[in-house]
């Protein structure tokens, strides 16, 4: 038997119809999501402005406290990537290990107590470093101690070219009288050959990628507002059933199908005007958001999570014996999505546990997929993972939907 067309255009048009002419129902639709959005934007702050306790930190632990020690850390001071501590206690090199490992620290540092006598005697000196080679911020540290350890070995080497005339006022071959430090500076900083580097598109890290509450808290109040209002609206296929609708439209000859996809067009349909305005309203000032240039991966996400809490919302309408019933299952089903998956507060800064379950639910899928694509510049291609598990949800929710109501209507 194939669909019957008009039956599921006039379920569309009256779903329509009932929602555009309730205007309490437009100020939850557009409204309160911006007004949510901007508030709880403020209470976030800005993540690339909180100062320094949000920097990661790099632990040094000094046994030395000399002017070696002083060279070699000076560079490191104000570093946009990390927060530099000098640790008032010494920790084993285990126990540091373990804090890099577990993300507590960015890197450790470990400095003898010989060091600045080992430096200024030209002696050989080991110093230890523990860090996560995979934390841009850890990439940092390694890469400014490199830096720094190039030069002091550079000025140490040319230290051992300087020797004091003999009696008779002579020097040994290839070395010098005396090493003239500024001279050696300026040709240090000012090097003859420079290599002009420059990064192009956005910074790949494993570490939280978003720099501004509103990247996070505008794609999230859309996807929570867009559930919330689907969910809330399966009472309306609730009074349907209870008014006998749904038996004079069988009895009409719609199939359980038909009902299906007029209820589930519907709402996609009611879903995607709200989430299209939302995003574009998002763009603007204050909030600005920026999501990315993979236009597809836009509409692939808010398509499959459209898609998912409609059907999902037939399904509790098909389940629920009352208005409030279904209101009460509909808020209690958002809320858990919403605080599990993601919505209320990014998923990267919980625990792993509760990462992997948000990442589990449709909810934390979608969000993950706009940080990517607003942090990270990802395409259709790397969030493809976050787009299937969202297809499974949505079409285990769309062939419920279709089992459940069949069972009622036969």
């Amino acid at each position: 038997m194939g669909v019957n067309t008009k039956i599921i255009m006039a379920i569309i048009k009256l779903r329509l119809l009932r929602v555009f002419r309730d205007r309490t129902n437009l100020v939850w639709l557009l409204l309160m999501p911006m007004i949510f959005s901007l508030i709880m934007g403020q209470l976030m702050g800005d993540w690339d402005s909180d100062g320094p306790s949000r920097k990661p930190r790099f632990m040094v632990y000094d046994l030395d406290g000399g002017p070696a020690t002083d060279q070699l850390l000076a560079p490191m001071v104000d570093q946009e990537n990390f927060l530099m501590v000098r640790a008032d206690s010494v920790i084993t090199e285990a126990r540091a290990r373990q804090l890099v490992e577990e993300g507590r620290i960015t890197a450790a540092l470990f400095i003898p107590a010989d060091f600045s006598a080992a430096a200024e005697a030209g002696l050989q000196a080991n110093l230890e470093l523990f860090y996560n080679s995979e934390r841009l911020s850890s990439q940092t540290v390694r890469t400014q101690l490199d830096e720094t350890l190039l030069t002091v070995n550079t000025l140490t080497a040319a230290n051992s070219l300087v020797s004091v005339p003999d009696s008779e006022g002579r020097i040994p071959p290839g070395h010098s009288a005396h090493l003239d430090k500024a001279v050696f500076q300026e040709s240090w900083s000012n090097p003859r050959v420079q290599l002009q580097v420059q990064t192009l598109g956005r910074q790949e890290e494993v570490d939280f990628p978003l720099t501004r509450s509103a990247q996070h808290v505008g794609p999230s109040y859309t996807l929570f507002f867009m559930m919330m209002f689907l969910m809330m609206s399966s009472k309306d296929l609730v009074e349907e059933r209870r008014n006998r609708t749904l038996s004079r439209l069988v009895i009409s000859r719609a199939s359980s199908l038909d009902l299906v996809l007029g209820f589930f067009l519907g709402g996609l349909i009611l879903g995607l005007i709200q989430a299209t305005v939302l995003l574009v309203l998002n763009m603007m000032p204050p909030f600005r958001v920026d999501y990315g240039d993979s236009l597809a991966g836009l509409v692939l996400v808010v398509l499959l999570f459209g898609g998912f809490c409609s059907a999902a919302s037939v399904l509790l309408g098909s389940i629920a014996r009352s208005g409030p019933q279904a209101d009460g299952l509909g808020m209690t089903f958002t809320m858990v999505m919403a605080s599990l998956g993601g919505l209320w507060w990014p998923l990267e800064i919980v625990p792993g546990f509760m990462q992997k379950l948000g990442h589990s639910l449709p909810s934390g899928q979608a969000i993950s997929v706009f940080h990517d694509m607003i942090g990270r510049g990802y395409g259709v291609s790397e969030i493809s993972g976050w787009l299937v598990g969202l297809g499974i949800w949505f079409l285990g929710a769309l062939l419920l939907a279709v089992w459940r109501l069949r069972r009622l209507v036969a």
